[in-house]
Formats: structure tokens, C-alpha cells, sequence
């Protein structure tokens, strides 16, 4: 492909998504471990050797680093620049780092987060900067990041986790030639104090039983404990998964997600009575109080000859009750999986610039660092009052 084309096209879809540089702090550290190696790769070929080695083909020695700072858009960056014995090596990568900031921003966030081939990262920063980067140099940047991001999914699980919510959204990624949906499964924990963490995602082929057991057994290896509540959406496969690992739990229907399955199952001109009567039934305060509420959503459905709704309403709303049994305080953000679809929002705003991920692997990289970024966000505040 011609380069200016290659590169055009890049900048296009970087200049629909410049949230990717307008985090505070996010892209920091990644940038900073980025052009370290950068200076370190550029220094291991003017020397002629890498660190230890031992090279007759060697232009000088090392004598240590002196630090240099730089002011970006996404933070302060200190960098550690190598000497050389002589005094002779200058990093070119400061001035021409100066004069397209931004655009290697860009570019260092597609390398790490779209799923870029190394082979295309590496013309792209030659582009920009005069400096060249191997296909082994860039690979090497991006195992690191994955090795980071392994590590924080891994985690243990120290703490108790009272709530549980469970999601999953679909992302197109390729797989032997072609292009197939896969499950991006996450789930949020709150402790016994109301903080709320990110404590597992993965990459699944579907929304199994098999799958779901998988992600469960890895919680629960991990340390997950504490668990009396959990809100997801309905899934068979899901709910058997984790009877068999958190039995005594209750077990939400996410209410939003019911309202919409009723919509479905009525006309347009019933809708607006039908969703008002189902309202009616997840404001009550009590269970008793719901189910007498239930019985004349069902009257209604009747009255339109819809027997069979009213039988699957009557079958299947207890289990969006359970939110009932909660302090009234965290009923309102415990009774649907609301948090998580904004969660998957912002995942949907970010992966959409790269459409089609070229594998598992760079379409788990994108969304897990997306998902451990929002999770240290809410680090900051507490989500419930447990004492209430």
C-alpha cells in the first residue's frame, strides 16, 4: 500500500477519537515506556551492542544516563538518555519528538490500542519521525504492555465482594479468514465498604455455559469471596455457571433489560400501557406489594389477548424482584446492570475507530487496558453506603 495513503487513512481515524489524548495522566506511562525503549533501541545501535554484551564490532562504551523531562498533552514524561563514554551520542528523538507531539501520540496510541500489525506501527513511526523501528522492536514494546495488562488481570482478589454485576458486549475480530462476533465478559465487584472495581474481563467465543464456568473458576481461584448478590442480564448458561461456584446468592434480573424483552413481545399501541404497568411493579417497596402489582399488568395483557405474555410475565418476574431484599439506599443502582452499559459505552466509543480486530489478542489488549483505566477512575469514590 502506498505510505501516504497508509498514513492518511491512520490520521483519519485518529481524528475521530481524541479522547485517546485527552486523559489526564492515562497515556503517560505508556508513552514514557514507549520512547524509553525508543532511546535505549537507538543507543544499542549507536554503540554497537546491547547492554552486557560482548561485541568487537562495538563503536564506544556506556557511562551511565542523565535524566530528561518532557511536557506533553498526556502528562510530564522523564526520560533516563544513555552516555556514551566519548560523548558523542545525541538522541535525535527529543527535537523531532517536539515537532510532531501530537501526531506520535496518535500514533503510540493506535500501536497499543487498535490492534495495528507491528509491521505497520513500526512505518508509521518512521514516518513521523525519521526514526526506524524493526518489526522484533515494536513487538517486543507491545508484549510488554501485555505482560502489564496480564498482570492486572490476574490480580489477586484480596477483598470481600458483596455485589457482583455481570455483562458482555460483542466485538468483530478475525479468526482463520474471516470475521466472527466474540463476548467481551466483564465483571464488577463492590466491597464491604461500597467501592466498586473491575475485578475480571476476558475475551470469550460465546456466552456459554462452558465459557461462563471458565470465568467463574478463575474468579474464584483468584480469591473472589464475600459474594451474596449478583445482577446480569438472562443466560442460562451463566446462571447455572454460577449456582455451581456462589451458591447461596441471589440472583437479579436486570430490570432494564426485562422492560425491553416486554417491549418486544407487544404492539406499538400496547407499549406505553404495558411499560407503564411494569414500572408500577419495580417501584413497589415490598414483594407483596410487587406481585399484586403484577397481577394486574397481567389483567391487562389478558384483555389484549395476550395470554402467553402474561404467562411468561407472571413466570419470570420474581427474579427481578430480588433487588427488594436491599437496603432501600442501593436499590436504585443495584437493580439493573445500567453501570456496566455505560461501561460498555465507553468500550464501544474506543473499539469502534479500529471496526474489525485482527485477533483475540489486540482486541483483549484494547478493552482490558480501557477497563483497568475506568476501574482506577473509581478508585476515587465511593459507589454505595453500605452502612445504610
Amino acid at each position: 500500500m502506498d505510505r501516504t495513503k497508509q498514513t492518511g487513512s491512520w490520521q483519519e481515524e485518529a481524528s475521530i477519537n481524541p479522547a485517546l489524548i485527552d486523559q489526564d495522566g492515562y497515556l503517560a506511562g505508556i508513552m514514557q515506556n514507549m520512547l524509553q525503549a525508543a532511546l535505549k533501541s537507538q543507543f544499542d545501535r549507536f554503540i554497537g551492542a546491547s547492554e552486557y554484551e560482548r561485541s568487537e564490532q562495538r563503536n564506544g562504551h556506556r557511562n551511565g544516563s542523565y535524566p530528561r523531562q518532557l511536557l506533553t498533552r498526556v502528562g510530564s514524561i522523564t526520560l533516563h538518555v544513555c552516555r556514551d563514554r566519548a560523548g558523542t551520542f545525541i538522541p535525535e528523538l527529543f527535537d523531532r519528538y517536539q515537532r510532531c507531539e501530537k501526531a506520535l501520540v496518535y500514533a503510540i496510541a493506535e500501536m497499543y490500542f487498535t490492534g495495528t500489525s507491528t509491521r505497520k506501527v513500526a512505518s508509521i513511526m518512521e514516518e513521523l519521525c525519521g526514526q526506524g523501528f524493526s518489526k522484533s522492536e515494536v513487538s517486543v514494546l507491545v508484549a510488554r504492555l501485555d505482560d502489564e495488562l496480564k498482570a492486572w488481570r490476574e490480580r489477586p482478589l484480596l477483598t470481600a465482594y458483596k455485589y457482583l454485576v455481570l455483562d458482555a458486549r460483542y466485538e468483530k475480530v478475525r479468526e482463520n479468514g474471516r470475521v466472527i462476533s466474540k463476548a467481551f465478559v466483564v465483571a464488577v465487584g463492590i466491597d464491604t465498604i461500597g467501592m466498586r472495581d473491575i475485578i475480571g474481563c476476558r475475551v470469550v467465543n460465546s456466552e456459554s455455559y462452558e465459557s461462563w464456568d471458565d470465568f467463574f473458576k478463575s474468579l474464584k481461584e483468584r480469591g473472589l469471596h464475600g459474594v451474596e448478590y449478583v445482577v446480569t442480564d438472562e443466560n442460562k448458561g451463566l446462571r447455572k455457571a454460577l449456582m455451581k461456584y456462589f451458591q447461596d446468592v441471589k440472583l437479579q434480573r436486570c430490570q432494564v433489560h426485562f422492560m425491553r424483552n416486554l417491549l418486544g413481545k407487544l404492539t406499538r399501541t400496547e407499549q406505553p400501557e404495558g411499560i407503564r404497568l411494569l414500572q408500577e411493579v419495580f417501584a413497589a417497596e415490598t414483594k407483596e406489594e410487587a406481585i399484586k402489582r403484577v397481577h394486574k399488568a397481567s389483567e391487562f395483557l389478558i384483555s389484549r389477548k395476550k395470554h402467553a405474555v402474561a404467562d411468561w410475565l407472571e413466570e419470570s418476574i420474581e427474579d427481578t424482584l430480588q433487588v427488594l431484599d436491599l437496603p432501600l439506599a442501593h436499590r436504585k443502582k443495584m437493580k439493573s446492570t445500567n453501570m456496566l452499559e455505560r461501561v460498555n459505552q465507553e468500550l464501544k466509543r474506543r473499539s469502534r475507530v479500529v471496526r474489525i480486530f485482527p485477533n483475540d489478542a489486540s482486541c483483549l489488549r484494547l478493552l482490558s487496558a480501557l477497563c483497568q483505566e475506568i476501574s482506577e477512575d473509581w478508585g476515587n469514590r465511593k459507589y454505595l453506603i453500605m452502612d445504610a
